[in-house]
């Protein structure tokens, strides 16, 4: 007579939380005893209890993470294990998809799968029928108590309470309750201060750092990062929840008239046509113009004050708040592109030029060399007439690149590019 092929049963056990763990005898070994019972009543198909064990104490069931449970995978794919006994089925997973993934491991090295207290093993179709179904109710028992997590999280924030996370700059957590950081507070105050009294986040942030004054983090403070300080509505004694503002519980920092000043300031930025303006905005330099400490380009930057736009050139790093030591990282952008022209117009005027200008008259009859000497001549009067294009495809030939400095711009020009400009005007 052939001999019964001896099962190899390993029970799993689980619990989500940690509470009651350091007990003598805690729910694992509760559900260790039932499996292990169960298993014994089995003796007759010849199953036998694998002394390993497979405990995950602290683990949710809503993912495979648990240490454990790894373990027993491990020895499933050795061979080890036939059979997988548990209490209940939610105690190896909650998640249908992952139990899916379980069950693919499962068939895939034929180990079979047991629930004590549910009766069925998934060597039998009606067992895999009934598994699919119970894990189904698990799953959306699992959504339920999330709905309800989330619906009770709306509902206190909807009265104004602090539901946790980390508290912005200029407050503590005590007895789970926002306290005000008097220290961190008067800086809350100065930046609200300085931004309705110079209207740019980008200077707040270059005057914090140049101050050595650092985020909660330890970090440089960012335009952005003082942008957010600026319209975090909890400074006001608010709170948010999916864009929606409610009265908290806590304390204002900033008080009401101070706040929607900001505001006001940042709704004037944000006006509909001031990024068409913007992009009509002349910055025939861009590409060219250079920072003299750190050979970095410069952008194109702005400021508003009282309606009014102010045109900059800045060096990238000083924005970016990388290396930069230059005494002064912006410029007034009007004067330093009148320079560029006037050096332009004013070497199109030299002899030498004109000398160039001749010799292409001499070459090319066509070429008015009256009305190409007035319109050199008349360049400087009729450039903001130019298009943007027009003007950019200029500078781009006769200019190599500008160099800022504290006392004045280096221009270095294209020599090369005098003959073609020259042709261009006169055609």
């Amino acid at each position: 007579m052939m001999e019964q092929k001896i099962i190899r049963c390993a029970v799993y056990t689980r619990k989500s939380c940690e509470d009651g763990l350091e007990q003598e005898f805690n729910s694992l070994d509760a559900q260790r005893l039932a499996g292990e019972n169960y298993i014994a009543s089995q003796v007759h198909e010849n199953w036998r209890l694998i002394s390993k064990h497979y405990d995950d104490g602290g683990f949710s069931g809503g993912n495979l993470n648990r240490p454990a449970l790894k373990e027993l995978f491990a020895d499933i794919e050795a061979g080890l294990v036939d059979m997988v006994v548990v209490y209940k089925i939610d105690r190896l997973s909650r998640s249908l998809f992952d139990f899916s993934k379980i069950v693919e491991l499962f068939e895939k090295h034929n180990v079979s799968f047991v629930s004590v207290t549910q009766s069925f093993n998934t060597s039998t179709s009606s067992g895999k029928l009934m598994l699919n179904i119970l894990l189904s109710f698990a799953q959306f028992e699992r959504e339920m108590t999330g709905e309800r997590i989330r619906d009770k999280f709306a509902s206190s924030l909807k009265k104004g309470l602090w539901m946790g996370g980390h508290p912005p700059m200029g407050y503590d957590v005590k007895d789970r309750k926002l306290v005000i950081n008097e220290e961190n507070a008067k800086l809350i105050k100065l930046i609200f201060e300085k931004f309705i009294k110079t209207e740019s986040y980008f200077e707040i942030a270059h005057a914090l750092n140049k101050a050595g004054i650092k985020t909660k983090k330890g970090s440089l403070f960012s335009p952005q990062h003082v942008q957010r300080i600026l319209k975090n509505p909890y400074y006001k004694g608010c709170v948010t929840h999916k864009g929606n503002v409610y009265p908290g519980e806590h304390e204002a920092i900033i008080e009401e008239k101070t706040w929607d000043k900001a505001q006001e300031i940042f709704k004037a930025k944000s006006i509909p046509n001031r990024r068409q303006k913007r992009s009509k905005s002349p910055s025939f330099l861009s590409g060219l113009i250079k920072c003299c400490d750190c050979g970095c380009l410069m952008k194109q930057t702005f400021s508003y004050k009282k309606n009014l736009r102010y045109r900059y050139y800045t060096c990238y790093n000083h924005l970016k708040f990388k290396s930069c030591s230059a005494p002064r990282s912006s410029f007034p952008a009007e004067p330093i592109e009148q320079q560029v022209i006037s050096e332009i117009v004013r070497i199109l005027k030299s002899p030498e030029v004109v000398m160039h200008l001749n010799r292409l008259a001499e070459e090319d009859k066509k070429i008015n060399k009256t009305q190409l000497l007035a319109a050199l001549k008349n360049l400087n009067s009729v450039w903001h007439y130019l298009y943007q294009a027009e003007q950019k495809k200029i500078v781009d030939m006769l200019v190599n690149n500008v160099i800022v400095k504290e006392d004045g711009l280096k221009i270095n020009l294209n020599l090369d590019g005098f003959d073609p400009l020259l042709t261009q005007l006169a055609n």
